[in-house]
């Protein structure tokens, strides 16, 4: 206990570094679905308002709010169709008005590998008066992220993906003027006020006197959405992920990811393969894209040859992250000649 919950304190003060935020602002869970639940059932909604989200949203993005809709808090789900693996800017402000209650979508999709323009929608969503929420599971750990600059009111992540951390873990950013405004409907031990995660924060003993069992006050900080204790082995391996991923400066290396990407796209175009990510500068990302009629099939056969993509009914997907050599990418590209 003394040994893994200081470690749990110090994961959440690197998530909040590497995103440029403060540990009390941060938030750990057990994967995104729980802190996308944690935070949506705290909102404060009125029936009349809208949700806006975007079709290329990973599922979990989606479904909570079409259940929030069912529930009688929002009069309107509103999803927006991508073009060309993309959602142009332009139809967000055409679905966002003054009774949009947030704008919820993937900071890059795990559809198409879209990066969406953060900071653009979020200008978007303030000027009516909305809530802006990222997923950025696909994109933190490659791509710079910096909350506050970009005008994310609410981000959520996994450890996994680019951070290469272990499943089992995830962790919320809530803007601080904005914590005590989302009311949990679920809580637990740990997130309440004078909790032993407060107390750790604090360097009290964790049990310095009884629990007040009177009420279940919600805690100052982003601990009041975190329900029980994780998984610890598994906040052990996110915590030395995030050490990793911010002492080699793993997002200042994006440059290189692209010039990967860059090789892979004019690799694959030369195979006559067709790109299914969108190719604007504005919308690039560390995923790859392209059209394979069998794509589990060609998954298997990439797998035999020592290659690592993924495939769904969207095609192939390729991330190469920035450890990955020139030789490497070559022999994607060399491979993909007989893979189809």
């Amino acid at each position: 206990w003394e040994k893994w919950l200081p470690a749990i304190m110090e994961s959440r003060k690197l998530f909040g570094k590497l995103i440029g935020a403060e540990a009390e602002q941060i938030a750990c869970t057990a994967n995104v679905t729980t802190a996308l639940a944690a935070v949506a059932t705290g909102m404060k909604y009125k029936p009349d308002e809208n949700i806006v989200i975007t079709e290329m949203n990973f599922p979990t993005n989606i479904y909570m709010w079409h259940l929030r809709r069912r529930h009688g808090y929002a009069k309107e789900v509103r999803m927006l169709k991508q073009t060309d693996g993309r959602i142009p800017l332009e139809e967000f402000e055409k679905a966002v008005d003054d009774s949009t209650s947030i704008v919820s979508f993937d900071y890059v999709s795990h559809l198409s590998g879209c990066r969406q323009q953060v900071r653009e929608i979020a200008e978007i969503g303030h000027r009516h008066g909305a809530l802006v929420l990222v997923d950025a599971f696909q994109a933190l750990g490659a791509i710079p992220i910096d909350v506050r600059r970009d005008g994310v009111d609410i981000l959520v992540s996994g450890s996994y993906k680019w951070l290469m951390g272990p499943h089992s873990v995830a962790y919320i950013y809530v803007r601080r003027d904005l914590i005590p405004e989302l009311s949990p409907t679920v809580t637990g031990w740990w997130g309440v006020k004078d909790t032993v995660v407060s107390k750790a924060a604090e360097g009290r003993d964790f049990f310095d006197r009884p629990f007040n069992l009177g009420d279940a006050i919600p805690s100052d900080s982003a601990s009041r959405f975190e329900w029980g204790t994780p998984s610890v082995v598994a906040v052990m391996g996110a915590k030395a992920a995030l050490e990793f991923c911010i002492k080699y400066q793993a997002p200042s290396h994006y440059d290189r990811i692209l010039k990967h990407t860059d090789r892979i796209i004019n690799g694959l175009k030369a195979l006559g393969r067709k790109i299914a990510s969108p190719l604007q500068p504005e919308h690039r990302s560390g995923i790859v894209v392209y059209r394979s009629p069998h794509p589990y099939e060609a998954v298997v056969r990439f797998a035999d040859k020592g290659i690592s993509v993924s495939g769904g009914y969207q095609g192939i997907r390729v991330s190469p992250h920035y450890y990955n050599t020139d030789e490497e990418i070559q022999t994607f590209l060399d491979a993909a000649k007989s893979v189809i």
